[in-house]
């Protein structure tokens, strides 16, 4: 049973605490609303049962969550999200107050648990894929959100660190490797140095300085200085693997930051991901040319 099921089942009132572990396994969301049932959602399902959710019962179980220390998380909360030690990235959403010139969340009255899983093994078909390329050819994960993209990026981080690859990990919101105090507490692998906290274009820069990758690993880019920083490993012959939000390759074009990653000649592949982890709906690959001519399915 996963970690934080247990600690929010202790918490939850008695007939949501017996839906959550019954579908504890399984569980890849879990959405608490003020006054509205939880909602689970898992593989398969999702439900929304139960009775209401009290908005006193929600504070107070976000408050057990951030270890009674609101203020000591008030930056990520600002930032619309607080995560927990396991790496399970807990969205909020609420009434956000003005502080001078800072918007800052005020009261909470929705979380979204993304409950974080290790399935080791679950990268092997795009680790045996990507291998059987001269060098290692970087490659973005992409699906929309929730689809299992941070749980197969991990597998990879922990299948190429295992082969003896130095994996860098940019680990901005603390979801791959769950740090504490430094040290990694989920597997990714023995060979893998991680960034813990740092901003990612930052880390990325900072690795390449410091730490001799042969792979970089950064979870859900999106923003120019994101897709600077990967050119810039590109570059420095590093292989990088990323995940990005997107249904399909043409709504990735669309995002103008990630189109100009793909155009730059950073990324060899583009795998877009199926609803489990671990599932390769689609695989791109670039072959040479411009623009969205350059690329073909494989």
């Amino acid at each position: 049973m996963n970690g934080i099921v247990e600690r929010l089942s202790a918490r939850l009132p008695r007939e949501a605490a017996r839906l959550l572990l019954e579908r504890g396994d399984s569980l890849t969301q879990i959405h608490l609303r003020a006054d509205r049932p939880p909602q689970l959602i898992g593989e398969g399902f999702a439900i929304a049962e139960g009775p209401p959710l009290s908005a006193g019962c929600l504070r107070e179980l976000l408050s057990a969550l951030m270890e009674h220390s609101v203020y000591a998380r008030q930056e990520e909360l600002d930032r619309g999200f607080f995560t927990l030690e396991d790496g399970s990235r807990v969205g909020v959403c609420g009434r956000m107050v003005t502080d001078g010139a800072r918007i800052r969340m005020g009261e909470i009255g929705s979380a979204c648990i993304r409950v974080a899983r290790q399935l080791p093994g679950c990268a092997d078909g795009l680790v045996k894929r990507l291998l059987a390329e001269e060098g290692l050819p970087s490659t973005l994960l992409v699906s929309p959100p929730g689809r299992g993209k941070t749980t197969l990026l991990r597998d990879l981080a922990r299948s190429l660190s295992t082969l003896g690859r130095c994996v860098g990990i940019a680990d901005e919101r603390h979801e791959l490797a769950a740090c504490r105090r430094g040290v990694p507490t989920l597997d990714v692998g023995p060979c893998a140095d991680v960034m813990d906290g740092c901003p990612r274009a930052e880390a990325i820069g900072w690795m390449l300085r410091a730490m001799s990758p042969e792979v970089i690993v950064v979870d859900e880019i999106g923003g120019p200085a994101d897709a600077a920083a990967l050119e810039d490993a590109a570059r420095c012959g590093v292989a990088v693997m990323a995940t990005a939000h997107g249904g399909s390759f043409a709504q990735l074009r669309a995002r103008t930051s990630l189109r100009e990653l793909l155009d730059s000649g950073t990324m060899a592949f583009v795998a877009l991901l199926g609803p489990r982890p671990g599932q390769l709906r689609e695989l791109w690959r670039r072959e040479g040319g411009e623009g969205a001519a350059a690329w073909r399915r494989a």
